[in-house]
């Protein structure tokens, strides 16, 4: 394990990755963090600050770490006009931190500058290093120390996987998820093990007391360095999907927990979540600008091949993904926003800006403007993979309808309606023509890839039998009123009735019971209405009195946790994970307000 983690080490950046890790390590110490990280350039060196027992001789202490990322090499030491390398920074700790920014009830302890990285210490360094320490510790005014890789591994293995919180199972569970970290046949089973053995099966403490609750952060911290860990493994494995997978489960799961424990008013635990959010959005940021190249390219989904049937799942999978990125990064924009608010400070001081030197005019975007920019762009390569991949017009699951919603919403969140209404009326009018004319490539309702190769092939079923039920087909009537398309409507009505008179159009609404089982398996199956029979109106006009009617009626989602304490995005992460039909509330709140397309 120890190998594991330090070579996990190695591979973690500065900004965001090693100096997030630290403070947690520092909390299974004991040491308490009185400052963590930030964005931008570190406070005179400092990167994190902490107080408590110095794990060297147990002496309690200031202690000061400056943080750089992989090894240190002479170019990291002291690289000319780069203010961030090691030397200066132990420099600016010196003369000016300890000089300075002390305060009063830490002046009296003994003081220790900590040089923290990931990698190695190169020999035509450690020299230097030696030497600095020398010239700079004789005073006995401060102390210096060095925790590196192989010292990280150590403290990590010994403070953060204790035997009694992250037993042996649990280590076998990260090994073999990171062992099949380039595979997609099977999900990767053995860290959704990992996430429920780690707060459902260790008894862990539900007070408020402090004891309590820090057995809780490092639960919950522990869980987020093992989500780290399969992400980066995921990374060089050039796979990303298993640690999409894994977050996906990580964030259900946490929520899951807060749910049956009744933590929701327990700011520290709210925090670990929001930092386990903050892991989930890396992973689909990560798999954004991976797919950008695919999705600006003409058919550049289909691989080095060209089989149909794969090709149209890894598009609409893709097209989920997106979707659900896009809308993340809105939703958790909208989160820290109004944390911030309630916490009365603005959002510029939740994190430091670049450089403590621009100008009002060159500030940079605060970080949930900098998440909505990017949900944006998320959006925006979704738009281009469905321009560039005919793919995405020709859904062959039912299913399916989860990611054109989620694709859908997420469009019409990030301001692109007119790309939106296209796909629906290019999608309207491509399945009526696959299954009355062609009778293949059209959505089976059975969501078997059996029947799906049959049905390529000419060995299927009829396809009256492949094609009995249908969600997707009421939900693209009920985007024809959200974007406000009169004229397709009709013609899309039409054609349902005369080529699917033999399907039965059918709906999902949530019930009483949907929030026990939402976060941990397919909740359409297991509870909540599906409304089936379902005859779509002659017109616009009443099919939205329709709409309105039902989103007045059908108000059980109110009643799920994620909607109810303000995390709703995590009911749309619960329909692309386990394929629970998207609440329908998501899209009917623009029929019953305002006209989405004029922009009112």
């Amino acid at each position: 394990m120890k190998l594991l983690i330090r070579e996990y080490l190695s591979m973690l950046k500065e900004r965001d990755e090693l100096d997030a890790l630290i403070p947690d390590l520092l909390l299974s110490m004991d040491i308490e963090v009185i400052r963590g990280p930030q964005r931008g350039a570190s406070e005179y060196g400092v990167d994190v600050a902490g107080v408590g027992p110095d794990p060297e001789d147990g002496e309690r202490k200031l202690l000061l770490f400056t943080i750089k990322p992989g090894d240190i090499d002479r170019k990291s030491w002291n690289a000319e006009g780069k203010p961030q390398a090691v030397r200066p920074s132990l420099d600016d700790i010196r003369d000016v931190y300890l000089q300075q920014r002390v305060s009063e009830e830490h002046a009296d302890l003994p003081k220790k500058i900590v040089l923290c990285y990931g990698g190695e210490m190169k020999r035509n360094v450690e020299e230097r290093w030696a030497g600095y320490v020398d010239s700079n510790s004789g005073d006995g005014e401060v102390e210096y120390g060095e925790w590196g890789g192989g010292r990280l591994s150590v403290l990590v293995e010994e403070h953060m996987l204790d035997e009694n919180l992250f037993p042996e199972s649990a280590r076998k569970q990260i090994r073999k998820t990171i062992s099949l970290a380039d595979e997609n046949e099977h999900p990767p089973q053995h860290f959704y093990n990992l996430a429920r053995e780690t707060l459902f099966e260790r008894d862990l403490p539900t007070g408020g007391d402090t004891r309590a609750v820090r057995k809780r952060q490092r639960a919950l911290r522990l869980l987020n360095l093992s989500l780290n860990i399969v992400f980066h493994w995921s990374r060089e494995a050039d796979n990303l999907r298993p640690a999409l997978l894994c977050a996906e489960r990580a964030v259900l799961t946490v929520w899951d927990w807060m749910r049956m424990e009744n933590l929701f008013d327990c700011e520290e635990t709210h925090r670990e979540l929001v930092r386990v959010f903050s892991t989930y959005i890396s992973v689909v940021q990560s798999f954004v600008a991976k797919v950008i190249p695919h999705c600006q390219t003409r058919d550049g989904l289909s691989g080095q091949g060209f089989d149909r049937t794969e090709y149209t799942i890894r598009t609409f999978e893709a097209v989920g993904i997106l979707g659900m990125a896009c809308m993340a990064h809105l939703y958790f924009a909208e989160i820290l926003s109004k944390a911030s608010a309630r916490s009365g400070d603005s959002e510029d001081e939740s994190q430091q800006s670049e450089s403590s030197e621009l100008s009002e005019e060159e500030e940079p975007p605060s970080p949930a403007e900098r998440l909505a920019q990017e949900g944006k762009a998320a959006a925006h390569v979704l738009a281009n993979l469905i321009e560039n991949n005919p793919s995405a017009l020709t859904p062959c699951y039912d299913e399916h309808a989860i990611d054109i919603s989620i694709g859908l919403l997420a469009l019409v969140e990030a301001g692109l309606e007119g790309a939106a209404t296209e796909w629906v009326e290019r999608l309207a009018g491509r399945i009526p023509f696959a299954y009355g004319m062609l009778g293949r490539h059209f959505p089976i309702a059975t969501d078997s890839y059996e029947d799906l190769v049959a049905m390529n092939v000419g060995e299927a079923p009829p396809k009256e039998d492949l094609m009995e039920m249908s969600t997707l087909l009421p939900v693209l009537a009920h985007w024809h009123a959200v974007l406000e398309m009169p004229g397709s409507y009709q013609a899309f009505a039409d054609q349902v009735g005369e080529v699917f008179s033999e399907t039965n159009l059918q709906m999902w609404y949530p019930g009483e019971s949907t929030d026990e089982h939402l976060y941990r398996r397919n909740a359409g199956r297991k509870s909540g209405v599906t409304f089936s029979g379902i005859e779509l109106p002659g017109d616009l006009d009443s099919l939205r009195s329709r709409i309105n009617r039902l989103e007045e009626e059908r108000r059980e989602y109110e009643d799920l946790s994620c909607i109810e304490y303000g995390w709703p995005v995590l009911s749309l992460i619960a329909s692309r994970h386990f394929r629970t039909p998207v609440l329908p509330v998501f899209w009917q709140q623009y029929v019953s307000t305002e006209d989405v397309a004029s922009g009112k």
